[in-house]
């Protein structure tokens, strides 16, 4: 398929030489197309789940991570039991209590 130059018309359809009148051309819709031009396309879809991870660290420097937020851990290099504390808001405000 060859490529087409669309140019500005330097005269107005009214006021060109009948002869010179730009003729529109019917072209089918692709089967896709509605009415309104709109392509509509269908697709299937699949359930994703989402899952909160928790980076632990331990002051001794060993991290480590969490599918639940725990109050008490125990760090697996040091053993020592710590208390767990996180920045900001509670994970409920954020989240809302499931």
């Amino acid at each position: 398929m060859g490529d087409l130059v669309v140019k500005e018309p330097t005269t107005q359809p009214a006021n060109a030489p009948l002869l010179v009148r730009r003729v529109e051309l019917e072209v089918a819709p692709p089967e896709t197309a509605t009415v309104s031009g709109i392509e509509v396309h269908e697709e299937k879809w699949c359930t994703v789940t989402a899952q909160h991870v928790y980076k632990m660290r331990c002051e001794c420097g060993r991290s480590w991570f969490e599918l639940e937020l725990p109050k008490f851990v125990k760090c697996p290099a040091c053993q020592k039991l710590g208390l767990v504390s996180h920045p900001g808001p509670e994970v409920e405000e954020v989240f809302g209590a499931r």
